[in-house]
């Protein structure tokens, strides 16, 4: 057997002589031939997809996972369930609250109004002043507990405050309607007195007599106001008294108006203090334009001097 090998860059051939009963020939061959074969396999497993390995676990060891695993969805489930419900009930002790200071802040507004307190000084829907320096405190943050339990005695807090602001709003108005129907004042806007309570000349018959009353001139047709809030018990005429008004203002308190021109009430109104109650006249036993101003306390006249503030 002969291999001859040309080199065509040198222009030369080389030859080599084999016999193929040579036991080195056959050697070489063999090897050549498992040398193929090896590459081949590995070649082979390389370029073969890689089979995923199949693990079967025991039946009662994926029985506990799963019972694991739906345990802890069960979990979260139920605490997302406790969180939408507390949070729903902090929304609505939020809203309550909420209610209740706006209740609070009417009341108090009623009270600046009720008491004349200065609105810029006493303002109960702004919110409050306060600061100054602080420290950071280390802690947790509150549970939801103390949220729920924190809310709840604010609310309580609230209630009462409105309740003690109720009772003295009425204490209030009370003791203001108590001093609206104490008679206090004079019964015209412009004029003067022209005849003091007690013993006097009688105009008429020029002796002694006694007035009941006190007497305010001025001009005919002016304004006769009440000196304090009440009820009118009687609007006409009365012996003596001409066109007459009568106010009972509680308390036993009664006072009358009389020698009037015209009446701007009727009985059964309600007047308040100043409010007009008649025109000025000369009606009835008088001499001359003129209010006869009464003032009775429990069915006895008094003398209505300590109840004018000023007298002209």
């Amino acid at each position: 057997m002969e291999l001859i090998v040309i080199d065509n860059r040198l222009g030369r051939s080389r030859r080599w002589q084999f016999d193929p009963r040579s036991p080195w020939i056959i050697v070489v061959a063999v090897a050549t031939v498992g040398l193929f074969i090896a590459a081949g396999i590995g070649i082979g497993r390389l370029t073969a997809p890689v089979a995923t390995a199949q693990v079967e676990l025991p039946d009662d060891v994926t029985a506990e996972w799963q019972a694991a695993i739906d345990e802890n969805r069960q979990e979260v489930a139920d605490t997302r369930q406790y969180l939408q419900e507390n949070t729903q009930a902090l929304a609505r002790k939020v809203a309550l609250l909420q209610a209740d200071m706006m209740r609070l802040n009417a009341a108090g507004q009623r009270l600046i109004e009720v008491a004349d307190l200065d609105e810029g000084e006493f303002a109960f829907d702004a919110v409050p002043a306060v600061g100054g320096p602080e420290l950071d405190v280390e802690g947790e943050l509150p549970a939801l507990e103390d949220v729920n339990d924190t809310l709840g005695e604010l609310d309580r807090q609230i209630a009462d405050r409105e309740r003690e602001m109720r009772v003295l709003e009425d204490l209030i108005l009370a003791s203001r309607l108590q001093s609206e129907a104490h008679p206090e004042g004079r019964p015209i806007l412009s004029g003067w007195i022209s005849s003091l309570f007690g013993t006097r000349t009688d105009p008429f018959t020029g002796r002694r007599a006694q007035h009941y009353g006190m007497d305010f001139a001025g001009r005919e047709g002016s304004e006769v106001v009440a000196v304090a809030s009440g009820v009118v018990t009687w609007a006409g005429r009365r012996h003596g008294y001409g066109m007459l008004v009568e106010i009972n203002h509680g308390n036993g308190y009664v006072t009358r108006y009389g020698h009037n021109q015209k009446h701007e009430v009727k009985v059964g109104d309600r007047v308040a203090k100043g409010e007009v109650i008649a025109l000025m006249g000369n009606t009835g036993r008088s001499t001359g334009p003129h209010v006869h101003f009464e003032v009775l306390r429990n069915g006895r006249v008094v003398n209505p001097a300590k109840y004018i503030k000023s007298q002209g």
